[in-house]
């Protein structure tokens, strides 16, 4: 009988173990370009809710621009969809300054996919990355 127990104990722990997901986090590389001066930060905003583009994010981190190129990665972003949202913080303010009744940025900025600016900020969805797998992308200034 303790045999049987202990045996039905190994079918069930395997069973449980090989149900689990496999990793499902990964790491997302970005290269930044065009940077007009080397100071200040670099803060970028990975977000997954349309209703959050712009406002929050559900990763973020900031890094010292060193260089007119500066590369970074964040690690352990869940499967998803993802756009993103950067911005060359030259005063080190912690925000994109703007200027003007319109509240044009006086800052640089990019968001994933490079789209359009011209006439305002993109929507979520022209800035959407699938993240299923570890990911290199590259934005412009």
């Amino acid at each position: 009988m303790k045999k049987l127990t202990v045996l039905l104990v190994i079918i069930f722990s395997t069973n449980f173990l090989l149900a689990q997901e496999p990793n499902t986090t990964h790491a997302v590389r970005i290269t930044v370009t065009n940077f007009e001066n080397i100071k200040g930060k670099l803060q970028v905003c990975l977000t997954d809710k349309k209703e959050d583009f712009l406002k929050q994010c559900e990763y973020a981190t900031a890094v010292a621009v060193t260089n007119n190129t500066i590369s970074l990665e964040i690690a352990n972003v869940k499967t998803g969809v993802y756009s993103i949202s950067l911005f060359h913080d030259e005063n080190n303010n912690g925000v994109l300054d703007t200027k003007g009744f319109f509240g044009i940025p006086s800052e640089p900025y990019g968001f994933s996919n490079n789209p359009s600016t011209t006439f305002g900020p993109p929507s979520f969805e022209k800035c959407t990355l699938l993240v299923d797998r570890d990911k290199k992308i590259s934005i412009e200034l």
